[in-house]
């Protein structure tokens, strides 16, 4: 980890570490780390439950969550043009669930 210490005053609340999921590795720069750790975890990474215990102190999904929600437009797009239905919207959130997700 080529981190310095007298840099870290660029990252007070702590060190970014996206594309590093392996857990050796993980547990490798939190041992090093003058910082808390966040990792950018997606699928393919452990568990929110494992990277605590290796020390990570944050977990980012990114813009996994936004490009999840294309591939749902995606799919329902391609199904209502293909055949003319709507089952990828069956999973959808409703209009209340929507509201009290925003108080």
């Amino acid at each position: 980890m080529s981190i310095s210490r007298h840099g870290l005053s660029h990252f007070p609340a702590g060190i970014f570490v996206p594309g590093v999921v392996d857990p050796d590795t993980v547990a490798a720069m939190v041992a090093v780390s003058p910082a808390p750790l966040t990792v950018l975890a997606g699928p393919g990474a452990p568990p929110v439950a494992a990277l605590a215990k290796l020390g990570v102190a944050r977990v980012s999904l990114g813009s996994s969550v936004a490009e999840a929600a294309y591939a749902v437009a995606r799919r329902a797009a391609e199904e209502a043009l293909t055949a003319g239905t709507y089952g990828a919207l069956a999973d959808a959130l409703d209009y209340g669930t929507l509201n009290d997700l925003m108080r």
